[in-house]
């Protein structure tokens, strides 16, 4: 592996290198735990027709009205 170069070198003096890492961190910390901050409780099941997860109450509230909206489409 090569030394970096002069360039390289300047930058990095320039810039709060540790301000920028604890940045990313945080930021892929938020992006790792977003689906389980945003989580609804609740059963799912795979939704009949689609490739996705829907809320199971959803469906067995009114199981006629998702399937006429799903030929609608």
């Amino acid at each position: 592996m090569e030394p970096p170069t002069p360039d390289v070198l300047e930058w990095l003096q320039k810039v709060d290198v540790p301000t920028i890492v604890a940045v990313v961190v945080i930021g892929l910390l938020l992006r790792s735990c977003y689906r389980c901050l945003t989580k609804k409780n609740g059963k799912t099941m795979k939704a009949p027709g689609r490739n996705f997860r829907i809320p199971r109450k959803d469906f067995d509230d009114n199981p006629s009205a998702y399937f006429k909206g799903l030929r609608k489409k």
